[in-house]
């Protein structure tokens, strides 16, 4: 949510944010040696103390954060935003290793919980969003530079700094912290309410259910492991798109258009992921060929912004309103069905079979094999084979 205003301050510029992304798979090597020592050793770890710690971490390096994103270093003769990146990978490795560990652990849980662990995910990028808001983006006005004749863009400040705006989010990791810490030493409430529950709400099977009528074919059953690896595969696009595709040139296919484009564009998408999230409550569709479709979808408004990031510095309609309301309706759309099918995807192979835990622990593992993939491909178009351009300043053309 800051990006907007460190890509005009640290030495990366547009290419920050690349940077970032395959910083933050790199930190895949915490999951990869959480699932080596988990499916190939006898080592019993302690799932939720090792959660727990892992809260604490973030917690800590949020607050670290606040005070170092600034600080730069030479790195091979060239200057980086090292404080920025080294933070940023301890970081993103709880956040990664929390894939395989936050699912198994909610396989504990009625499946109900599931959908309450994906909305969780969708407001961790709403809050950040409305303080985002709260902070506002840096306008700018263009000045004449007497001293060489031309004219630069003069950004205003916003209400409070990139500071204050980590300190902030450090208050609300602390929150993170104390309701772990009260959903797994004090779960036994929680599971008091749901025996009482459960005493009236159970039913009967379902006859016409796919795992319950033998005369269905092998390769419509839900608990089929071609539908299994579909779905894995499927899951897998979706987080490549969502954490690894699309935050690696979100710069380029917003910021021609306006820095206020790059920030609503940041801002709506995370406002409109828990949104996304809810909507399984209500609507979580189950046939194979219509998550097919919608995962096309997810590719498509993918596509819009590849696109856009590729023409840049001078994508579609630039000069036009409507270019840059495409640009923000393409991360928005993008976001949303991302953020929908993530959840859907993972709600519909616990359903598939309910009571193989492993299941959801290879959702993790391949939410981050795909996360990691995708900036894998992206990070030598960005830095290296230099595809995507960055535009000059707002102002060069006066």
């Amino acid at each position: 949510m800051q990006l907007p205003l460190l890509t005009e301050e640290l030495p990366e510029k547009w290419n920050l944010p690349s940077y970032l992304t395959v910083i933050v798979q790199l930190a895949s090597i915490g999951p990869l040696l959480y699932s080596i020592l988990h499916k190939c050793t006898n080592l019993t770890i302690p799932t939720a103390p090792v959660i727990q710690v892992l809260l604490i971490i973030c917690t800590a390096t949020n607050f670290v954060l606040a005070f170092t994103c600034k600080t730069t270093g030479i790195i091979f003769g060239q200057e980086h935003s090292i404080a920025l990146i080294a933070v940023m990978f301890f970081m993103a490795l709880v956040n990664s290793t929390s894939n395989v560990l936050f699912l198994p652990y909610m396989a504990t849980f009625q499946p109900g919980y599931l959908t309450a662990y994906f909305v969780g995910m969708g407001l961790s990028a709403l809050v950040p969003s409305l303080f985002s808001l709260i902070q506002g983006t840096s306008r700018y006005e263009c000045r004449l530079d007497n001293s060489t004749g031309t004219h630069y863009a003069y950004y205003f400040q916003p209400r409070f700094g990139v500071k204050e705006y980590n300190l902030i989010l450090f208050g609300w990791m602390c929150l993170t912290v104390l309701a772990f810490a009260f959903l797994h030493w004090g779960r036994h409430l929680l599971d008091k309410r749901a025996t009482k529950r459960a005493s009236i709400d159970i039913l009967p099977p379902d006859e016409s259910s796919p795992l319950n009528n033998p005369h269905i074919e092998a390769e419509d059953r839900r608990d089929s492991l071609s539908r299994y690896y579909i779905l894995l595969a499927c899951l897998a696009i979706i987080c490549a798109q969502m954490n690894g595709i699309v935050p690696s040139i979100q710069s380029f296919a917003t910021l021609p258009y306006s820095q206020l484009t790059y920030h609503l564009a940041l801002t709506l998408s995370n406002i409109a992921q828990p949104v996304a999230c809810f909507l399984p409550l209500w609507i979580q569709p189950r046939k194979l060929p219509i998550l097919l479709v919608l995962t096309s979808v997810s590719c498509i408004f993918c596509g819009i912004i590849v696109l856009l990031a590729a023409q840049s510095p001078t994508p579609l309609l630039h000069l036009s309103f409507w270019g840059g309301f495409i640009s923000v309706a393409a991360a928005v759309g993008a976001s949303s069905v991302q953020a929908y099918l993530r959840t859907v995807f993972t709600a519909v192979i616990r359903e598939d079979s309910p009571h193989n835990d492993s299941r959801l622990f290879w959702c993790g593992v391949f939410m981050q094999i795909g996360s990691f993939l995708g900036s894998l491909i992206m990070f030598p178009l960005v830095n290296i084979v230099g595809l995507f351009h960055q535009a000059p300043s707002p102002c060069s053309h006066l």
